[in-house]
């Protein structure tokens, strides 16, 4: 599918475009969708990751059942993906995979058991620390070079990372997102169907 670019395209900034789980979500997502479409500039510290992404992303582009091309762009710097940006993803991965298995069993030393390291406890604490200092800065960088964007956080802990990025930037148009949002809701809906179901087949 050819791609063009104009006024009525969107221009997506996404920070930490080498993840390899949500990025190529997303690009599945917007694939499917027959809306709209536009640029994603990819950033990452990871430019290899990111550029990988950029190859996956255009491929896909190219595939005939595909419902809208996008365009995939690695940016080399924050403000080369923020600037002009309609929306901004971020979905980072603070520190390194070992800390986060150090986060998670570290406690269980002291008989503290988290089933997830990135939230709550002291797991999530550790994680904070790591990350709060990042949001901060993307604070600023949104600010500075894409103020009017709305901004969606994949990046937990959820709560503060959000919290950080509005006490940095107050005039920010950013919401907290997680898969398992959805996944809940899914949960709840199919259980409301199920006991409905049930309730007219007794007739209570």
């Amino acid at each position: 599918m050819a791609f063009s670019k104009n006024s009525d395209e969107l221009t997506i900034a996404y920070i930490g475009g080498g993840s390899k789980n949500w990025a190529p979500s997303l690009m599945a997502d917007l694939a499917l969708q027959d809306s709209f479409c536009g640029i994603v500039r990819l950033y990452d510290i990871d430019a290899g990751a990111a550029e990988l992404n950029r190859q996956l992303g255009n491929m896909l582009s190219e595939r005939p059942e595909t419902k809208t091309a996008w365009k995939y762009e690695v940016a080399e710097t924050p403000k080369a993906a923020l600037t002009g940006a309609d929306f901004v993803i971020i979905s980072i991965l603070p520190g390194t995979f070992e800390e986060m298995r150090s986060d998670v069993h570290a406690p269980e030393k002291y008989g503290i058991y988290q089933a997830v390291g990135d939230t709550v406890g002291p797991a999530g604490l550790m994680r904070a620390l790591r990350t709060i200092p990042l949001f901060k800065e993307m604070a600023l960088q949104i600010r500075d070079f894409a103020p009017d964007a709305w901004v969606i956080n994949y990046t937990n802990p959820m709560t503060l990372c959000v919290r950080t990025l509005y006490e940095v930037f107050p005039g920010i148009k950013a919401f907290g997102c997680c898969h398992n949002v959805f996944a809940a809701q899914h949960l709840l809906a199919c259980i409301q169907g199920i006991h409905q179901r049930s309730t007219r087949h007794d007739g209570s």
